[in-house]
């Protein structure tokens, strides 16, 4: 379904809520969120698998068909984790040049080992992505799936704009707050539990663990498909489509351009 209904999200409102969730987060980003990401490489993508009920594969699947490449495009991948998205655009077209950026290495160092044994080839850049080590104008498509909720995107989105090539694409997926109050109010507890059953199947660390509300409070405080669509037009984002999951947008697929 495609979402181009305005909403009521303004810059200042924008500016407040990038506010209120730095001040609710940064201190989980800071310290926590780096030491889960070194607890998870191994098994990141086959927690996600258990997290979701089996959806995670189909969400990855539905995200990367809906992305358009050609020979010879440049691309990047933000957030790029265990490389999961760099590897599936290489075996859908083979003929491009893949750049990830994460700075977990723990988790690009998994994302290598996974791209050697599938023959493909990914240039691994580790560093902080809010500030990206590209000049302006460097890649034709940009993508960034299951992260945006840990980022502050008032800092990032600029970011991922200014190194997008003009008619460049950018594409999102993550989990998004569902548009509606049912489904979320359903969704946050079933969060809750996935997550804590995830991190016992695994024996996951304490500091994974003890983000299991995190991961709840950062979907109810994060924004609705329609207000992501409207974000990535402030920042200056032209064209934005998004596609919604069933259930309410519980996932959103977006795809907007940097204008020519």
């Amino acid at each position: 379904m495609e979402t181009s209904s305005s909403t009521s999200i303004t810059s200042g409102k924008f500016e407040q809520r990038e506010e209120k969730r730095r001040s609710l987060f940064s201190r989980t980003w800071r310290e926590f969120i780096p030491k889960v990401f070194e607890d998870v490489p191994q098994y990141y993508r086959s927690g996600n698998i258990v997290a979701s009920l089996g959806l995670w594969e189909l969400w990855v699947w539905q995200f990367v068909r809906t992305i358009d490449l050609r020979p010879g495009y440049q691309a990047l991948d933000v957030c790029a984790g265990t490389n999961d998205v760099g590897i599936r655009l290489l075996q859908k077209q083979a003929d491009i040049s893949v750049t990830a950026i994460d700075r977990s290495k723990e988790m690009q160092e998994e994302g290598q080992h996974r791209a050697a044994k599938y023959h493909v080839k990914i240039k691994s850049v580790i560093q902080d992505v809010h500030t990206l080590p590209f000049p302006d104008n460097s890649f034709d498509v940009i993508t960034l799936q299951a992260a945006s909720r840990h980022l502050q995107l008032d800092r990032v989105l600029p970011e991922i704009l200014r190194v997008l090539k003009p008619g460049g694409h950018f594409y999102h997926c993550d989990m998004l707050k569902p548009s509606t109050r049912i489904v979320e109010w359903f969704y946050l507890r079933f969060l809750r539990v996935s997550v804590a059953l995830t991190a016992l199947v695994f024996g996951s660390t304490e500091a994974s663990r003890s983000c299991g509300e995190y991961f709840k409070d950062a979907i109810e405080n994060f924004y609705t498909p329609e207000e992501l669509s409207e974000v990535f037009r402030l920042i200056g984002f032209a064209n934005v489509r998004c596609r919604k999951s069933i259930w309410g947008g519980m996932v959103g697929f977006h795809n907007s351009q940097k204008s020519g």
